[in-house]
């Protein structure tokens, strides 16, 4: 393929991301850039460029979203890089500490041993847990968004008052939006460009992600309590998603500890951006442990008392296993080991 075909291509993905008033500009600068680079390494290669040259100049460059991201303005910055360490402590203590003063206060809960009874699980170790979760458990994250609501707030109002401050108006650059940069220096110039990390994860898939595991497992983790969550609605719904008493006793509780190993594997990438070669393993071991845990599931005795519902589940729990195991098998391929660190090419 013609390089300059590619170089055109990549040129379209990046300028296709941005805002219109952007692209004619950014695009024509991008387009110069990067036929120049391409003939730098021509040059220095003693031949001409090929497709090969030209796609290791684009993946040395940076993803199209990446590059986009270099050129499009600057917003305000809700907690600056320096905070964030400080803010995860207060955030997640706080969670931290309602959930340890929380957590033994629901055991010694009267109501919540009833509700436990009325489930058809008094007397086990975890029966407090599901409720204690419903309300104590998932209430304490009010204190995560208390504090995001009023950081938000006051960024916004430091960035109002940078903007008022600035001798050149709204329109004038923050300083410290970004770094200042020489006189003529293009932005894609002052962003360094580097290889791909096959390591590095998506964080906004991965907050995504978070987000619809605990709801799910706050729904699944309800259905055992609905009659008394709902006590209003009708009584054949309610019998729908009864869950089998043996189930609740054997098998739900292994499924909540396999839960919270995933999602504590999930957020562990998140917080380190990238995965690590203990993040593979436990994945890998994660993988194996549902797939025996989901077999028992599937052999061990009906999973809903009611016929109809039952069935739906067990089928999309086949569904499920397929999933776990390519996912199993895509890891072991990858291989447990990460990847080197990605080398930034000065």
């Amino acid at each position: 393929m013609d390089p300059n075909v590619i170089i055109e291509s990549y040129v379209s993905d990046v300028v296709g991301r941005l805002p219109r008033r952007q692209r004619a500009d950014v695009g024509f600068e991008l387009r110069s850039l990067l036929r120049e680079e391409l003939a730098g390494r021509t040059e220095d290669a003693g031949r001409p460029a090929d497709e090969a040259m030209a796609l290791a100049l684009l993946g040395a460059f940076g993803r199209p979203q990446d590059v986009a991201d270099r050129y499009r303005p600057a917003g305000f910055t809700i907690i600056r890089p320096a905070d964030a360490p400080r803010f995860a402590w207060i955030a997640l203590g706080g969670v931290a500490l309602q959930w340890a003063i929380t957590l033994p206060a629901a055991y010694l809960d009267p109501t919540i041993a009833a509700w436990a009874a009325s489930a058809g699980v008094a007397g086990a170790w975890w029966a407090p847990l599901p409720a204690w979760w419903l309300t104590w458990g998932l209430g304490a994250f009010w204190w995560p968004g208390f504090l995001i609501t009023f950081t938000i707030i006051a960024a916004a109002i430091r960035h109002k008052r940078g903007e008022a401050d600035s001798p050149a108006g709204p329109s004038a650059p923050m300083e410290w939006a970004a770094e200042s940069a020489p006189a003529g220096a293009s932005a894609a110039r002052r962003i360094r460009p580097q290889v791909l990390d096959r390591d590095r994860v998506n964080r906004p898939g991965l907050v995504l992600a978070l987000a619809f595991w605990m709801l799910g497992a706050t729904v699944l983790i309800a259905l055992p309590w609905l009659p008394q969550l709902a006590p209003g609605l009708p009584q054949p719904l309610l019998d729908a998603f009864a869950f089998d008493p043996e189930f609740l006793q054997w098998r739900a509780p292994w499924v909540l500890v396999l839960w919270a190993v995933g999602f504590g594997v999930v957020f562990a990438e998140l917080v380190a951006g990238r995965s690590t070669r203990t993040t593979r393993l436990i994945s890998v071991v994660s993988d194996a442990a549902w797939l025996v845990l989901l077999t028992w599931c599937l052999a061990a005795g009906p999973i809903f008392t009611a016929p109809a519902t039952d069935g739906v589940v067990r089928l999309c729990l086949v569904g499920i296993m397929v999933i776990v195991a390519i996912d199993l098998v895509v890891t072991l391929r990858r291989g447990v080991t990460p990847m080197r660190e990605p080398v930034v090419e000065h």
